[in-house]
């Protein structure tokens, strides 16, 4: 018995001497795997900083990094900026990067939820990162590089619906190239396997679901009436009844880059492949960056009657049949003619 306790002391003591010399080694280095990019804004705090490395998985300890911080006084001296972490980086190496600040200019770009290729490549030009000719020319090189497999005949462009639309951190020396990669792959891990199963039930390619997408998140006035209006669109199809979605003939009559305010009765009489009032049918793909609550919609679209809808007086009004329709339509222009 006295000998297991003697043996159980030696065992404790040996673990707290090798906890004492290999912990803080173990600590002050960087767990992450790859180049990580990190902004810390104006006026950020040690705790702050301590919160953002934690969270993605930089540092393995907050206590350890806040008290090695206090030590080098790095708290009295962070410099905002757009940082790069490389693997394996040091806690005295991101504490000297803190304090002598020498990050590249953060430059931020948000692109909207509902925006064309063509107004994300007016948005980059718009930050310096490129021209929007550059852009585009870019673009349309990154998916000759990927395996995408539907057909671009009728398409203005290629890459339409495949950048994800979202707030991002960029630096000066950033390209177009890491910008189309970096929307790009955000849309990627976007559909998840959950996701490219249910597209698939359905019967439906991502670049199909992308299209359906993208015309539910330039009709829908809410986030609320999305999946219901995804409903009208699959309860259309189903019939083989023409979408007459509006939003199609906008992106048509641009040819992608321009956009009418108003649609007359000529313009729905216009020959193009999005006009959904003359082709039957998905449009030949997305005219435009749709959100995640736009994909969720397409991927599960509500179960109802409607096959019709037209703008109330806080979103749609749906209707079943075209005399409830034209019901719903008349008291439309009455509130508008309030």
């Amino acid at each position: 018995m006295k000998k297991t306790i003697y043996m159980l002391i030696c065992l404790i003591i040996v673990t707290s001497i090798a906890a004492f010399f290999l912990l803080p080694s173990y600590l002050s280095v960087a767990s992450v795997d790859e180049p990580l990019e990190i902004v810390i804004p104006r006026g950020a705090t040690m705790n702050y900083v301590t919160d953002l490395l934690y969270d993605n998985g930089v540092i393995r300890s907050k206590l350890w990094f806040k008290h090695q911080a206090k030590n080098a006084q790095v708290d009295r001296h962070i410099k905002p900026g757009t940082y790069v972490l490389s693997p394996n980086i040091t806690m005295d190496e991101i504490f000297d990067l803190l304090i002598k600040g020498n990050a590249e200019a953060p430059i931020v770009l948000t692109i909207p939820e509902g925006f064309t290729l063509y107004q994300i490549a007016e948005r980059v030009e718009s930050t310096g990162i490129s021209t929007i000719e550059e852009f585009l020319e870019v673009a349309d090189a990154y998916f000759d590089e990927q395996d995408f497999s539907f057909d671009t005949a009728d398409l203005y462009f290629n890459l339409e619906g495949y950048l994800y639309p979202d707030t991002y951190h960029f630096t000066e020396s950033s390209t177009p190239q890491d910008v189309i990669r970096r929307l790009a792959k955000t849309m990627e891990d976007l559909f998840t396997p959950e996701y490219h199963a249910r597209a698939e039930e359905l019967g439906l390619s991502v670049h199909e679901i992308l299209t359906l997408a993208s015309l539910i998140e330039r009709e829908a006035y809410h986030n609320d009436e999305k999946a219901t209006i995804s409903g009208v669109i699959y309860n259309r199809m189903k019939i083989n009844m023409l979408l007459q979605i509006d939003a199609t003939v906008i992106y048509g009559i641009g040819e992608g880059k321009e956009h009418i305010t108003r649609v007359l009765y000529a313009h729905l009489e216009e020959q193009n492949p999005f006009n959904t009032y003359l082709v039957g049918g998905l449009p030949p793909g997305p005219i435009a960056a749709p959100s995640k609550s736009s994909i969720h919609a397409a991927l599960y679209p509500e179960e109802h009657d409607y096959l019709y809808y037209v703008l109330g007086e806080n979103g749609h009004v749906f209707g079943k049949t075209y005399q409830e329709h034209l019901k719903n339509v008349e008291n439309y222009r009455r509130m508008m003619n309030r």
